[in-house]
């Protein structure tokens, strides 16, 4: 995932904008975040002074499993980062920003979009919003039909409070 800025970086231009589509070839990767291959990258590179930054978004859809009724679906995820592209990286590990090194006037993205999809990954999903979930009881998925359950069931904790009502 090689974004050549030789030409930019050599000429008077001060912004550059960027829209790649790329293919992940990591199997490994692919695997264990279950990510489509397809990985929109958009950006743009500006000169600043000395520096050159880079401002990324990246949209991906991995199969996710839905939080409340078990069932796969495709879920797209879109997250921004920022990044100062650099000839030589400092060690200054104080320094909260990204840095990505310009090598024969390209820059590598491949670790940073990694990094940044296994932050942006939600812990769940849900299908839709109003996702309805499983029984607890019999397990039905109550999206795609209704529970024959009884409405009634209680905490069995608590029974003994039923019987101060009876009165």
């Amino acid at each position: 995932m090689l974004i050549r800025l030789g030409k930019f970086l050599s000429s008077d231009q001060v912004f550059l904008k960027i829209n790649e589509n790329f293919v992940m070839d990591d199997e490994i990767f692919l695997s264990k975040t279950h990510l489509h291959k397809d990985i929109i990258f958009s950006g743009e590179v500006f000169k600043a002074d000395e520096n050159v930054l880079l401002n990324g978004t990246i949209k991906y859809t991995f199969l996710a499993e839905c939080a409340r009724c078990l069932n796969p679906f495709d879920k797209t995820v879109e997250t921004d980062f920022e990044a100062v592209l650099v000839h030589e990286l400092s060690e200054d590990d104080e320094s909260d920003e990204i840095q990505l090194k310009i090598s024969e006037g390209c820059v590598d993205l491949e670790e940073i979009i990694k990094q940044m999809i296994y932050l942006s990954m939600p812990m769940k999903s849900l299908c839709k919003k109003d996702c309805k979930g499983i029984c607890p009881d019999c397990g039905v998925n109550l999206n795609l039909e209704e529970c024959k359950c009884e409405d009634n069931l209680t905490d069995p904790r608590f029974d003994k409070l039923k019987d101060l009502l009876k009165d």
